[in-house]
């Protein structure tokens, strides 16, 4: 009787196991690269015990850009690929922002595929909450890229994702969510759409102010990062219609394929007057790919007169990618050796912190 009664609790226990585990395989769901995502915890606001130590909240004044002492800050960092293809490679860790910060970088730029975001519903909590907490403890700032590339009113664009939801409506629900998440973050830094394409200087300017003021709604008053249109890189438009805000800043994208005679037009008139970033550049030297043409560069003629140009207008900038797959890359295999593309950036981030 003994033994039946011990049989039979194991039995309840074990039925009890099973039907645990089918509960977490139900509410599961599997990443775009195969993995098990399990559900995580969600809190309605970001907290951290250690948010004092945070770099403190910039703001734009002028053509600069400032923290909340006065002091001028300089942004100058490197974007990693999207959070879930770091998990994928088993990189989504402390360790690896760690040597981000290592490298001299003040901010990292992380892109939010809107694809990821919608297969995941935790993204928020599972990736941007603990990157934010990491790089505040290690005195970095942290952009949010919402990494759409088209035109966010109509989902023209060859690159657009192939969503069941439009994006200016998925763009607005990101944003409120986001915004209303981290309004009380100080390191944090939206910037709204990563390369406006296939829409007019006007659309486009209707539509940003629309998502600035989503974010607003929600009582984030932290910088807000607006792009230029056609792929990013034109930002002449700001000249005439600038976004009615008073923590702005603007962000272009200059690759090799960008001539420097148009760099003033593009971007450097406005940044006589509001704080410009360049929140993508690099080139591809002995890893040119003939598919991708407008990044093959190398230092001398691309590299070196870029920075020296936005050093000169005191303009930041975020090198994009650190990565050994997404192009440009930093890295020539798993986050190992770098290219030459890579080491100059890891110099100029190294004498940009002395």
């Amino acid at each position: 009787m003994k033994i039946r009664r011990i049989l039979k609790g194991l039995s309840i226990f074990l039925v009890v196991i099973v039907f645990l585990f089918a509960i977490l395989v139900l509410v599961a769901i599997r990443s775009e690269h195969g993995k098990i995502l399990l559900p995580v915890k969600h809190t309605s606001r970001f907290e951290s015990d250690n948010i004092s130590f945070f770099p403190t909240r910039l703001q734009a004044q002028g053509n600069q850009i400032i923290n909340a002492v006065g002091t001028p800050v300089l942004l100058k960092g490197l974007m990693p690929p999207d959070p879930a293809k770091l998990h994928s490679k088993n990189r989504f860790n402390h360790d690896f922002f760690i040597k981000i910060s290592e490298t001299g970088a003040n901010v990292i730029r992380i892109p939010v595929h809107p694809e990821n975001w919608v297969r995941d519903r935790d993204y928020l909590w599972r990736y941007l909450d603990p990157i934010v907490a990491w790089a505040g403890e290690l005195g970095m700032y942290v952009i949010i890229d919402w990494h759409y590339i088209g035109n966010v009113a109509t989902g023209a664009g060859p690159q657009m994702p192939d969503l069941d939801v439009r994006p200016k409506e998925l763009t607005l629900e990101f944003w409120q969510r986001t915004a209303n998440y981290f309004q009380d973050t100080p390191n944090v830094i939206f910037e709204i759409f990563n390369e406006p394409q296939n829409i007019t200087a006007r659309d486009w300017h209707s539509n940003a102010m629309e998502i600035v003021q989503v974010i607003r709604d929600q009582g984030a008053d932290q910088l807000v990062i607006v792009g230029g249109i056609d792929y990013g890189k034109d930002l002449s438009w700001v000249m005439e219609n600038p976004i009615a805000d008073d923590n702005i800043a603007y962000a272009a994208h200059i690759y090799p394929a960008h001539p420097s005679y148009l760099w003033s037009h593009l971007f450097g008139e406005v940044a006589e007057i509001y704080p410009v970033l360049i929140t993508e550049w690099g080139f591809m030297d002995e890893n040119r790919n003939t598919t991708q043409l407008y990044l093959a560069g190398d230092r001398a003629t691309y590299g070196e007169p870029l920075l020296e140009y936005l050093d000169a207008h005191h303009i930041g900038w975020v090198a994009c990618w650190y990565d050994n797959d997404w192009r440009p890359p930093i890295f020539t295999q798993d986050w190992r050796d770098y290219t030459r593309y890579g080491e100059f950036v890891i110099n100029k981030l190294k004498t940009s912190r002395k």
